[in-house]
């Protein structure tokens, strides 16, 4: 678990420094590539692929940061919790990723868990029964 948690947040930070228009985050595949069977993410000389099929399930939820709200999200697989959130470079494209692959995630989800504000609105996306 400490693997991931150190991946996405030097990524993350890493990110923060850069000036990209909101098209360019959008389009960007940050640190993930896909496959048919899953995804590999690669922060410095670190490299982990996931398999669609090892996931059992996804969360959702918001985090209050005192002045704004940060979406967080948690892939379970296994017995280990990959965590990332808004600010992770590829967010958006790995979000249209699962939505393909996991057609029972709702398309919604997104848009429902913002508000109301600062609420951390937990909901599970996705369970593999």
């Amino acid at each position: 678990m400490n693997f991931f948690k150190k991946i996405f947040k030097l990524k993350t930070t890493e990110t923060a420094k850069e000036n990209k228009s909101f098209e360019e985050n959008y389009a960007d595949l940050g640190m993930f590539e896909y496959s048919e069977k899953g995804f590999k993410f690669t922060s410095n000389d670190c490299e982990k692929f996931i398999n669609w099929s090892d996931i059992k399930q996804i969360n959702a939820y918001k985090k209050d940061v005192y002045v704004y709200d940060l979406v967080v999200m948690e892939i379970v697989i296994g017995e280990n919790i990959l965590t990332i959130n808004e600010e992770t470079p590829g967010w958006f494209q790995l979000i249209i990723k699962l939505k393909e692959v996991f057609q029972d995630i709702p398309k919604d989800w997104d848009i429902k868990i913002i508000q109301p504000a600062f609420a951390e609105n937990f909901t599970n996306i996705y369970n593999r029964s």
